[in-house]
């Protein structure tokens, strides 16, 4: 799969071009909207865990976002992935390429979005100064965002190559992420988890991507290792199934498209 997504590079980089840009088109505020979404979300929510639950988090909008813009990256790269073979089935049809360029393509066009919504993350470090620490461990960043594009990228391949042939995959891929929502640390932190339960949930790497982020950034401490081998591991075995997964399914597209 490396190799054919370097043969058609340009083929990938113009898919992610198009993709980008068809977010936006005729929309008079163009970028603004993928910061409008996460600002409402963490607005609202602050109100409601804030001022009405009183969770008393330190911090809380920011504690909320940097949960939240990693686990919108991997929700909608999913999404899309899902939706890629059958949204392009006339690409599929008419012309040669590797298959396997449409579920990336979808999670790279969202990995620019997630990086947009990180200048909220930015701007609400401005706001509240006395919560980011900078620190050596600042270095762990890139190595949380390999596991967590790794993560995407298996779950991505996955969906997209099970959509096609069996199209109730959506629905299900839809409650299946409802579920995975509130037994990730969005809105609270993981040590709220009893320790039996957080044995299993640990298993879904964004629960270590998105506590260590909050170390890093917020305490200004290294990832946890234990969740982080985790994270890792859970990581690289969902790329391998998810591109099996593809691979399978990827010689049948035009049949059932």
């Amino acid at each position: 799969m490396i190799s054919e997504l370097f043969k058609n590079r340009e083929v990938l980089r113009t898919l992610v071009a198009k993709d980008f840009k068809a977010r936006y088109k005729d929309k008079a505020l163009g970028r603004f909207w993928s910061l409008a979404d996460p600002l409402v979300m963490v607005i609202v929510f602050t109100i409601v865990f804030e001022y009405i639950f009183k969770t008393g988090q330190e911090f809380f909008p920011l504690f909320l976002l940097i949960a939240m813009t990693p686990h919108r990256f991997f929700t909608n790269s999913v999404n899309a992935a899902a939706q890629s073979g059958l949204e392009n089935a006339q690409l599929v049809k008419k012309v040669a390429f590797p298959r396997v360029i449409l579920p990336i393509a979808c999670v790279l066009s969202h990995m620019r979005h997630f990086f947009i919504e990180l200048s909220l993350v930015l701007l609400l470090f401005l706001f509240f100064p006395e919560a980011f620490h900078l620190s050596l461990n600042l270095l762990w960043l890139p190595v949380v965002f390999a596991v967590q594009v790794v993560f995407i990228l298996g779950v991505s391949l996955m969906v997209a190559g099970l959509n096609v042939r069996y199209r109730d995959t959506q629905y299900m891929l839809n409650s299946t992420l409802l579920i995975l929502y509130w037994m990730t640390p969005i809105f609270y932190p993981f040590s709220f988890v009893p320790p039996k339960i957080a044995r299993v949930l640990e298993w879904n790497p964004l629960v270590g991507v998105i506590e260590s982020y909050r170390a890093i950034l917020l305490r200004g401490a290294p990832p946890d290792a234990h969740q982080m081998v985790i994270a890792a591991i859970a990581s690289a075995l969902m790329l391998v199934i998810g591109a099996l997964v593809f691979r399978k399914y990827e010689k049948i597209f035009a049949d059932y498209l």
